[in-house]
């Protein structure tokens, strides 16, 4: 039975088209985006970070004239350091009070060039939507951005 679920989770996520490079393409942005979850340690719990691939695939890649296999370097460099900026929040007493409210940060790219990185807080998930075509973030970014949503 669990087999058969994370077959149909990876059936959901993951586009049948792609091949195997693509595929471990992705599996190296999401073993970054789980390591940077381990530099989230200074809140007092553990948190779910994850990569949003539904809104990266959404993006209109042909309308913007871009190729998306062209891009999970840039986005695995972008999601290093979130659990960095984060746990900055953690040194700050009422921040992280805040913060330990969230239980899981969901990245998301977009294609809004009108945005840096914004971050916007439901229940208790947190979204960070990055403009995918910008220079890489960094812990700063996350930071300030996760400061503006609290």
């Amino acid at each position: 039975m669990k087999k058969a679920m994370i077959a149909i989770a990876m059936l959901v996520t993951f586009p049948a088209h792609a091949g195997v490079e693509e595929k471990k393409q992705r599996d190296a942005v999401d073993a970054t985006i789980a390591k940077a979850g381990d530099d989230l340690k200074d809140c007092g719990k553990k948190f779910k970070i994850v990569f949003d691939w539904k809104a990266y695939d959404a993006i209109d890649w042909k309308k913007i004239g871009r190729e998306k296999k062209e891009y999970y370097a840039n986005e695995q460099n972008s999601v290093a350091e979130i659990g960095q900026g984060l746990n900055k929040l953690c040194a700050d007493k009422d921040y992280k009070a805040a913060l330990t409210k969230v239980g899981t940060i969901i990245y998301k790219s977009t294609n809004d060039e009108s945005i840096r990185v914004r971050a916007t807080v439901k229940g208790n998930t947190m979204t960070l939507e990055n403009y995918t075509f910008g220079s890489t973030r960094h812990a700063d970014d996350y930071e300030t951005a996760a400061k503006a949503a609290l």
